[in-house]
């Protein structure tokens, strides 16, 4: 009976040692799985790491590569008085032989306004249309300024509306209206630097004085006294909102 007991020990050792082999066996398998995740996970966090500098890295030298851009920028600009003295276009004026003046062609100008002078319908107007957020933005509008993106990105002639009132300024007196990215890029850096160089009413007041209106008129008096044959200073609200829509008339 000890012999049998003893051999019934011995199998049951070897019994229990076999369970206890399996069950680290299965503890291994089940621990490979987690310590690859780990690893995966690891590297993730490193690769999302490094994207993060560098993505970080290439806004910080954007940025200052678009401030430099605009720093020269602004002092290439003329001065305010010098730019309300240039006109947009130029003009013939026919004389007879005694210098007498017989008739001015091409476009006209009508008298400059002050920003005070411009009546508050005609400026609020064009705001409402023209750039809702102007007293706001930086003379980039950042939802327009995406439009833009996008609208060079998709061809799509039919998205409008996308310059400021800024940029706007910027393309009538520094550029021309080919409509790429480049030129669209210029466009705002020069608005910035307008911005930059200007106050809010000094933009205003040279945009409504060189924006061309149609029919040969190129500011606010000269629409005024074409369209409705008296100055801008007398323009009522009605008028104000008919004068307005001309801009994008052209």
């Amino acid at each position: 009976m000890s012999k049998r007991g003893d051999q019934l020990k011995k199998k049951h050792k070897r019994g229990s040692r076999r369970a206890a082999a399996a069950r680290n066996t299965t503890g291994t398998k089940r621990k490979t799985p987690k310590r690859s995740k780990q690893v995966e996970e690891s590297k993730f966090r490193k690769w999302a790491k490094r994207g993060a500098i560098w993505g970080g890295a290439t806004a910080l030298l954007a940025v200052l590569f678009l401030a430099v851009a605009v720093g020269f920028a602004q002092k290439s600009i003329p001065s305010f008085y010098q730019l309300k003295a240039t006109q947009n276009a130029q003009t013939i004026l026919v004389r007879a032989r005694d210098g007498s003046e017989i008739v001015e062609l091409g476009p006209s100008f009508g008298e400059w306004l002050d920003f005070e002078e411009i009546p508050d319908s005609m400026k609020n107007a064009m705001i409402a249309v023209e750039d809702r957020r102007y007293y706001s933005h930086f003379g980039v509008d950042p939802i327009r300024l995406t439009g833009a993106i996008v609208e060079w990105v998709t061809g799509d002639k039919r998205i409008g509306g996308t310059s400021t009132i800024s940029q706007q300024l910027a393309r009538n007196v520094f550029l021309n209206n080919n409509r790429t990215f480049d030129r669209k890029m210029r466009e705002a850096v020069l608005a910035m630097a307008l911005e930059w160089k200007f106050s809010k009413e000094q933009i205003l007041e040279l945009y409504l004085n060189k924006v061309y209106f149609g029919g040969g008129a190129y500011g606010i008096d000269s629409a005024s006294r074409n369209f409705f044959s008296h100055p801008a200073t007398e323009l009522t609200t009605a008028e104000a909102a008919r004068t307005h829509g001309l801009v994008k008339a052209p």
